[in-house]
């Protein structure tokens, strides 16, 4: 416990140093007053306060733009023409190009990623190794079983709708188009592996956007009603992709159905919360780790379905001529490396806050599957 508190507090120093350096050398020191200082640390202050407030989230992707690859390289690129283009710096330029490259590169994002993803798969290949066909559902370790399902909660993003709405001819189409859809069919088909074991978990979606009728939320409930899912077991949150709020409303959403005691009695019961429903996360892979341990720091029992493998298993074999279009950099490489480079941030932000347990990014094996 002590050795976490500590790696916290040094990461914060670390963080607050990185940011002041980055805004000192962007910001004309004429410019970098005491005022703006204030408000700047003000805007940091009420991100950590408010961390689901949208104002808040733009303010801060807008502040950590300069973390990302893209941005890294755009603030070199600035620095080495600050001089005019005749007076070009070439350690600045070299830098930047050098950052575009190895993030661009597809076989280095692939390597990137599958590393966050493969503790996933490790995970299911362990279950199933441990007594192959001998178990009967159940009683593999580790295994999650969906009879003791309360929720099944489909992390998203409403923009994935969104842009299904802008590119389809109908709204019928608006189902087939968003990214969304085959997370939604997936969670459909866990509610309907739960009915058949007797449970009758709720179904939370996070694209949720506007009114209770908007047009996003209706999208949702047409796709999981024609799956086989009650209306009255659909519900909708506009938290999207902020796992902390998410599991909020989740334990709300319980503690309301009388599903589970409230967070204190859970923490003070003797036996803890291993006895307690499940949630069901359906959420891309390269973020499931960081989603399953932050309702798990809440005292909510989970059992993690990963979708959306963004690559397939990292291999160094095969024919070399195969691999040579892996070597040339790409946009689709820079969008995944981005990706990754975001969760990881994003896990070092959810550490700072003390939403996970500890330091240790990777999968926790007491995680059920």
């Amino acid at each position: 416990m002590l050795l976490v508190l500590l790696t916290r507090v040094l990461l914060w120093a670390s963080v607050g140093v990185l940011i002041w350096y980055i805004l000192a050398r962007i910001i004309p020191p004429k410019y970098l007053t005491l005022l703006g200082g204030f408000i700047l640390i003000l805007l940091l202050a009420a991100s950590f306060v408010d961390p689901g407030d949208s104002t808040i989230r733009v303010i801060w992707q807008i502040l950590s733009f300069p973390l990302s690859p893209l941005g890294a390289a755009i603030v070199f690129l600035s620095f080495a023409l600050s001089e005019g283009t005749k007076g070009i710096k070439g350690t600045p330029a070299a830098i930047a190009l050098s950052i575009l490259l190895v993030f661009s590169i597809p076989i280095i994002a692939q390597w990137l990623v599958s590393g966050a993803e493969q503790s996933v798969r490790t995970a299911y290949e362990a279950r199933a190794e441990v007594c192959g066909e001998v178990c009967r559902d159940g009683q593999i370790p580790n295994q999650g079983n969906l009879a003791e399902a309360a929720a099944i909660v489909v992390l998203g993003d409403s923009s994935d709708i969104d842009k299904a709405i802008n590119v389809s001819d109908s709204p019928n189409e608006v189902s087939i188009n968003t990214a969304l859809a085959p997370r939604l069919i997936y969670a459909a088909n866990l509610y309907d592996q739960a009915r058949r074991r007797g449970a009758d978990p709720f179904v939370v979606v996070t694209a949720g956007a506007g009114r209770d009728d908007s047009q996003q939320r209706n999208i949702i409930r047409d796709i999981l009603f024609s799956n086989g899912v009650p209306l009255n077991n659909i519900r909708t949150e506009t938290t999207g992709l902020d796992i902390r709020s998410t599991g909020l409303q989740v334990e709300n959403l319980l503690e309301d159905a009388q599903l589970i005691a409230d967070s204190a009695a859970r923490r003070d019961r003797e036996e803890g919360t291993k006895n307690d429903p499940r949630v069901v996360i359906v959420a891309p892979a390269i973020l499931m780790s960081r989603a399953a341990l932050t309702f798990e720091k809440m005292d909510l029992e989970v059992i993690a379905k990963p979708t959306d493998f963004y690559t397939s298993r990292f291999e160094l074999g095969g024919s070399l001529l195969n691999k040579l279009p892996e070597l040339l950099p790409s946009v689709d490489a820079l969008q995944i490396t981005t990706k990754y480079w975001n969760e990881l941030l994003t896990s070092l932000y959810y550490f700072l806050r003390g939403w996970l347990p500890n330091f240790n990014f990777g999968w926790d094996s007491s995680i059920e599957i």
